[in-house]
């Protein structure tokens, strides 16, 4: 995944920010991140003949300041599937690996309790 304008922007305002390559998440895990206490500061949608809506890239903010940029790479008839990259400041590595392990844990759970 290119870099998205939003981060290059912000990357010019504040610095450098690392990134994390997670690849090919399931599309609930999308739903469920929409459902967090996240903000919206970016998103990229497209509708079909049909009216549905497609969000094509999202970008939110965690409340630690991390960006969790979804891209959706859905084929055509298949199931929802997205790449995550998470963009956050060097210093906050070990922050980093606690939230994505309560994200992760949170996950499962929600997942589990759901079906």
């Amino acid at each position: 995944m290119n870099k998205p304008y939003y981060i290059q922007n912000l990357e010019s305002k504040e610095g450098a920010l690392s990134e994390v390559v997670c690849h090919q998440l399931e599309g609930e895990f999308f739903k469920f991140l929409n459902k967090k206490k996240l903000m919206t500061v970016y998103e990229k949608v497209s509708s079909n003949k049909e009216g549905l809506i497609k969000h094509e890239e999202v970008i939110f903010r965690s409340q630690q300041g991390f960006y969790l940029c979804i891209e959706n790479k859905t084929q055509i008839s298949a199931e929802p599937k997205f790449n995550l990259t998470i963009y956050y400041k060097v210093e906050q590595n070990t922050e980093l690996f606690m939230f994505l392990s309560q994200l992760l844990k949170q996950f499962k759970n929600d997942t589990t309790t759901n079906k």
